[in-house]
């Protein structure tokens, strides 16, 4: 069976995207599980590579005529996972190149959960996307005798942020303290203030970036780095930058829009991106992040 496949990604967090309606009607004689096919195409030794493998469908509101989408994530050890933000951001952006979605707001279904997401378009690569407000847990750290804090933060996974700042102890030492206190439950993420409004963090590689930015902008708040925007939207929100280890590698080509019989063009894999934030306690954390083609190909199982 050969697979047809793409890879995206957000701000360098790699999936590999597995559109089933370009299967349906395949002639094929073996047809493997889902979790069977991400473990496979994940291996980064012997597979494709990725973050996680999505499978993205054509779905069917109940109760109405419209069209929306549906999608499951697997990680490489072949578990299903809770569709995750950066997930999402990469059915959004495929969905809207191949007109399966307008320019206002897309709905899609998450089987495995039982929920239902709302994003809507900002451009032709950008997608916002409203998080609850979380619960947020002030802690104090005293790293070689100096004081630092922290934030423990729940999302859709824990995240423990702590906050570079002059005279304090260093970012390495910081991290080695967090990754003791957050055991194994817990995602460590340091952050710094660049520039006014723009909050820089970095974490493990597969942070979830949207999920990430949103942590670091929250712990920024409370460190009183930044101020809470007053305008809902875009319009004032905070920049929230991930800056991983990595700068950009070329991988091959692709169009600008997917085209199942042709790729052209330039594509990187950058382990950098930006996120725009606007935390409100009564309207939730609106958060706006892009999604980018890295390369298509087929995959023989």
């Amino acid at each position: 069976m050969t697979l047809a496949f793409l890879k995206l990604h957000v701000a360098g967090h790699d999936f590999i995207l597995i559109d089933q309606d370009r299967l349906e009607g395949s002639n094929v004689k073996y047809q493997p599980t889902q979790s069977g096919i991400a473990e496979l195409i994940l291996d980064r030794r012997c597979g494709v590579g990725g973050d996680g493998c999505i499978f993205m469908a054509s779905a069917r509101d109940k109760g109405s005529a419209e069209r929306s989408l549906s999608g499951r994530l697997f990680a490489s050890d072949g578990r299903e996972l809770p569709l995750s933000p950066d997930a999402l951001l990469c059915i959004a952006r495929l969905a809207l190149d191949t007109g399966r979605s307008g320019t206002g707001t897309l709905h899609i279904q998450a089987p495995y959960t039982e929920t239902v997401y709302e994003l809507k378009t900002i451009d032709s690569r950008s997608f916002m996307f409203t998080l609850p407000y979380p619960r947020v847990q002030p802690l104090t750290l005293i790293v070689d005798g100096k004081t630092a804090n922290a934030y423990r933060i729940q999302l859709g996974a824990s995240y423990l942020v702590s906050c570079a700042v002059p005279n304090g102890p260093g970012s390495k030492r910081v991290r080695q303290a967090l990754l003791a206190m957050g055991k194994t439950d817990a995602i460590s993420l340091m952050l710094r203030l660049h520039a006014k409004d723009i909050i820089r963090y970095v974490g493990p590689e597969k942070t979830d970036r949207m999920e990430g930015a949103v942590a670091a902008v929250l712990a920024a708040g409370f460190q009183g780095l930044t101020a809470e925007p007053v305008v809902p939207g875009l319009e004032g929100a905070i920049v929230a930058e991930w800056r991983g280890r990595g700068g950009a590698v070329s991988y091959a080509s692709f169009p600008a829009v997917p085209d199942p019989n042709h790729a052209a063009g330039p594509a990187t894999l950058i382990d950098r991106g930006r996120f725009w934030v606007n935390p409100d306690r009564n309207r939730g954390i609106q958060v706006v992040g892009k999604a980018e083609y890295v390369f298509d190909g087929n995959f023989d199982i």
